[in-house]
């Protein structure tokens, strides 16, 4: 899944969290899309770099023609930031904190769990790294082409203003609470 469409995907988790979590929308997108910064700052631009490319960022196709990036430290930083052991090492000791922790936990748990489906073969995730087991997904969106990416992000938009306007009706209960009116 592409990292703008995990952005969205953590923006809805912020949404549905309590209003009282002061930036709870920020907070979502940001560790929405917060494990795809490896790939963004290590794994493209070495790919790319490998690959010979004028700007050095990698492109789908150099995915298949130099699978060697495999063995490089910059894909194990990527295969690290999705998996569920940092995941839980990392997030859980901060749990019980705030609820602004959780929203970050949640929304970067909603990475982790959306990318599953979305890595097979070779570039299967790994989502309890470094312990060797691989998840194959069903299809592969390192290969995706332009128009499939935007459609992912249309629909994730679709689904943010879906729940936004949910989340005008249904509200938490202290969310109710706040907003009965006082007895006289």
């Amino acid at each position: 899944m592409d990292t703008a469409t995990h952005a969205i995907v953590g923006l809805i988790v912020g949404e549905c969290a309590p209003k009282d979590v002061k930036h709870r929308r920020k907070i979502g997108l940001g560790f929405g899309m917060l494990p795809d910064l490896t790939n963004i700052i290590f794994v493209h631009p070495y790919l790319g770099w490998v690959a010979e490319r004028t700007i050095p960022f990698a492109v789908p196709r150099d995915f298949l023609t130099h699978p060697e990036v495999l063995d490089h430290w910059t894909y194990h930083s990527w295969l690290l930031t999705h998996s569920l052991l940092f995941w839980a090492l990392v997030f859980l000791p901060w749990w019980r904190r705030s609820k602004g922790h959780k929203v970050a936990a949640l929304a970067y748990a909603a990475h982790l769990v959306a990318d599953l489906p979305s890595h097979s073969g070779i570039y299967g995730l790994e989502p309890l790294y470094p312990i060797r087991f691989v998840f194959s997904g069903w299809f592969d969106a390192w290969l995706w082409p332009p128009a499939p990416i935007i459609a992912s992000i249309v629909v994730a938009l679709f689904s943010y203003v879906a729940v936004r306007r949910m989340r005008e009706r249904i509200l938490w209960p202290s969310e109710r609470e706040s907003t009965s009116p006082e007895p006289v």
